[in-house]
């Protein structure tokens, strides 16, 4: 449409007679392209949209969205759409109902039919935990004869809270009903002594002691049972989790508090249905969390709630405000669950420091995160001496990284000579390791 006035246009260096009838010939386009926009400015109207997800979601765990568009235009239509959604969010689109387009992945094209309901799924993922919302649907509009493209945002506002992996709860449930904790890591602690109140009936398990086979209820089942038991005195267990920069960098995807926060959880929910009574102290530059010792199901409704949006800071941890807070809300003896990551001696000394004093009267267990990067720049013993040769610098990072682990080995021997307890662990093994610790302690009775 712009060629040909612009091709006419060199005709007046001949004649410049031909003025009127390009300026005519300017109108007539202005006026096409004035109508075609006036077609597609209002067109998003005829669209009601809404979008349907729930409200609480599981951090890493997809959901389904689920987008209608009611047209109640008269006339077929195809739309681009793509849904309004936090930078860390993905999405893939349901089987067959929208295919996304090869230049623009996170956009869909959908055929609406006139006077009818289109519905779409999707299923969106969430990688970060915290408060977020879904600032609704943009739509891409092309006029009837594609001169134009309209971009709105349509359809209602949905606020959703990202909570941390709740699924990992269920699923440790059903594999402790199945008695297949081994699955995940969680290593079997035989008991000793001392537990006398009845739990539930289960399967035989062949480290199972003769002593409590229930007879009646095998003759009744047809199969070996036994008997569960578990100590009838409530205990405690405080969380102290580190927010500040030790614990911003990632490992696998996710950085250190995300791994902290689902292995607290989990160790929660194991205590918490043990009986036990289960407090949660967060901090970085300040106590940023506090939530009070306390058992039954709703406390891991409020821990779930107070961590939920918490995240790492990029400041110095103030280790012994948080000591301080728990010497004076935490009267009674409890085991103190301390995650931290430490690569330095400052820090070192002041988590030595508080833990050495918490000996007597609570049971302190540190948690020590290990820095599987550092552990990689360790060669392998077998070959060695080629992998230098290949790269004569590695020596020196070894080194580095070798000096690094013997000073964190020399602190860990340092705690457990004075009664600490201690796990230096990598953080994808963290939740069995600390879940493992927690059944061996209420074992062995050491609280």
């Amino acid at each position: 449409m712009v060629l040909i006035p612009a091709l006419l246009s060199f005709g007046l260096a001949v004649d410049s007679s031909f003025w009127p009838a390009l300026l005519a010939l300017d109108a007539v386009i202005c006026a096409i392209a004035f109508i075609d926009a006036s077609r597609v400015w209002n067109r998003h109207r005829t669209m009601r949209v809404t979008i349907e997800a729930p409200k609480i979601w599981s951090r890493g765990r997809p959901e389904m969205v689920t987008i209608l568009i009611d047209y109640l235009g008269k006339r077929a239509r195809t739309v681009e759409i793509a849904l309004d959604i936090p930078g860390s969010f993905t999405y893939v689109v349901g089987d067959g109902i929208a295919a996304p387009l090869t230049d623009r992945p996170m956009a869909l094209i959908l055929d609406l039919t006139p006077r009818a309901r289109c519905e779409t799924k999707i299923k969106v993922t969430a990688n970060e935990r915290g408060g977020f919302r879904f600032g609704g649907l943009h739509v891409s509009l092309l006029s009837p004869m594609k001169l134009w493209r309209r971009q709105v945002l349509v359809g209602n506002e949905l606020p959703i809270r990202v909570h941390p992996d709740l699924k990992q709860l269920a699923n440790y449930a059903l594999l402790a009903r199945t008695d297949r904790l081994n699955l995940i890591g969680v290593r079997r602690v035989q008991r000793i002594g001392g537990d006398t109140e009845f739990e539930r009936l289960r399967d035989y398990h062949h480290n199972d002691a003769l002593n409590r086979m229930d007879w009646k209820a095998t003759a009744r089942r047809d199969h070996l049972t036994v008997r569960d038991y578990r100590t009838s005195q409530a205990q405690g267990l405080v969380l102290l989790i580190d927010a500040g920069r030790m614990m911003v960098s990632r490992q696998g995807g996710l950085n250190l508090l995300d791994h902290a926060i689902d292995a607290a959880l989990m160790l929660a929910f194991v205590a918490i249905h043990q009986g036990d009574r289960v407090g949660l102290i967060a901090y970085a530059d300040g106590i940023k969390r506090y939530v009070p010792s306390a058992g039954g199901p709703r406390q891991m409704q409020r821990l779930v709630h107070a961590l939920h949006d918490l995240h790492a800071e990029r400041v110095e941890s103030r280790h012994e405000e948080a000591f301080m807070h728990l010497a004076a809300h935490e009267r009674k003896r409890s085991l103190v669950v301390a995650l931290t990551h430490v690569l330095d001696g400052v820090n070192a000394d002041h988590i030595e420091r508080h833990l050495r004093r918490l000996v007597g009267r609570h049971l302190p267990l540190a948690i020590l995160l290990q820095d599987r990067d550092l552990h990689d720049l360790l060669p392998e013993s077998a070959d060695l001496q080629p992998q230098l040769e290949e790269d004569p610098a590695r020596l020196w990072s070894a080194g580095a990284a070798a000096a690094i682990i013997g000073w964190r080995q020399e602190l860990i021997d340092r705690l457990k000579r004075h009664g600490c307890l201690v796990i230096d662990v990598q953080p994808n093994q963290l939740t069995s390791g600390i879940v493992s610790r927690y059944l061996e302690i209420k074992a062995r009775h050491l609280l």
